[in-house]
């Protein structure tokens, strides 16, 4: 069994903090965070975005949080693009169309787990499949790509 799960939503967000809301609810759901993390991922992307200028633009909310019980990521592919502030450019946006909700258990494996998923987003073959893929088929597609 690995470590860390994937679990995928699709759907619809009027802005950034819905999205983020609506990731945060289904790992609350599924008991992987408690309630602050929802909270704190907010809080953090207003001072820190986190959108990203990739092939198919892509957005990685996370907070280091002791609210979070197992590690996980919540995929949230919605059906139209919504505006995140750029994690490299923060006075610029960018359309996201797919967002990857970290909640990672333990501060020491928040960057490792961090940079491996960005190097994941930085492959256009990788989101041109999560774009392609059905939402019940995510979880296993990250499961075996992101190592």
């Amino acid at each position: 069994m690995s470590e860390r799960s994937y679990i995928a939503i699709e759907g619809h967000a009027r802005d950034w903090e819905e999205a983020i809301r609506s990731c945060g609810n289904e790992l609350i759901r599924n008991a992987y965070v408690g309630k602050d993390f929802l909270t704190a991922c907010i809080d953090r992307e207003k001072k820190f975005p986190t959108g990203l200028p990739t092939s198919i633009p892509v957005a990685i909310p996370h907070a280091a949080s002791d609210k979070v019980f197992r590690t996980a990521v919540c995929v949230m592919k919605l059906d139209e693009p919504i505006r995140f502030q750029r994690m490299d450019e923060p006075s610029a946006s960018v359309d996201v169309k797919l967002i990857f909700n970290l909640a990672i258990k333990g501060n020491d494996a928040h960057l490792d787990f961090l940079q491996k998923l960005i190097g994941f987003v930085m492959d256009e073959k990788h989101l041109k499949r999560c774009v392609d893929l059905t939402i019940k088929e995510i979880p296993a597609y990250l499961e075996r790509e992101i190592k």
